[in-house]
């Protein structure tokens, strides 16, 4: 390699711990503040870098934002894939992606939520929602379908259902992820474990469920 090859690749590597950096920082001051009173030099404060910084990187907030959304968007397409076979056991598969929706919403759901507010007020949010409210249908849809194969929940249209079913998720983990949760009103401290298995056992029941005598979740 020669120097001037070196030099460039420490300068690609600096402006790439920087990029993260900033990013890092706009994530914490957006669970701090919410997207609407989030600062460019209040997250260039916290990134430990000068003002002048961020715009080398990004023109404006909604432009970081939307970076922030991207990646957040191939976080739940990483660890949601698809279920290992179609005649494996459904339901499994299905604690396992709700646990990893969880997983995903506790590092990225401030950017979910600032990406939400923002898409009511413009459309390349908004389609930016749709996109990942689509993926999340798509995916629950599929394990639906592969439970109505084994005699569960029939008769219910799976795209219909998994809607409802992502809307409780989503509430659910930004309630308790981004918006702490009703611990004044359970007058208790409540743990994640604790929250993600009860949420897999109510997405779960909602599934599990066939005409006749109940059976055991």
């Amino acid at each position: 390699m020669t120097s001037l090859q070196a030099g460039r690749s420490h300068e690609g590597a600096k402006r790439s711990k920087t990029e993260a950096a900033i990013k890092a920082a706009a994530r914490r001051v957006l669970a701090r503040d919410g997207y609407v009173n989030a600062k460019i030099s209040d997250i260039a404060e916290e990134s430990g870098r000068a003002t002048g910084s961020f715009y080398k990187y990004f023109r404006n907030k909604e432009e970081l934002l939307l970076a922030l959304a991207d990646e957040f968007r191939i976080a739940l397409q990483d660890k949601i894939g698809p279920p290992g076979g179609v005649d494996a056991e459904p339901f499994e598969n299905l604690r396992q992606v709700v646990r990893a929706f969880w997983r995903a919403y506790r590092e990225h759901g401030a950017v979910a939520v600032a990406v939400f507010q923002a898409s009511m007020v413009n459309e390349s949010f908004a389609e930016i929602w749709r996109q990942i409210r689509t993926q999340g249908i798509r995916i629950a849809s599929l394990r639906i379908r592969l439970a109505q194969r084994c005699g569960y929940c029939p008769g219910v249209d799976p795209d219909v259902a998994s809607a409802v079913l992502c809307s409780m998720v989503e509430f659910t983990c930004y309630n308790w992820v981004v918006a702490k949760g009703d611990l004044d009103l359970l007058n208790r401290n409540v743990d994640d474990s604790e929250l993600i298995e009860t949420l897999v056992k109510m997405v779960v029941g909602a599934i599990r469920w066939q005409e006749g005598p109940l059976t055991q979740v």
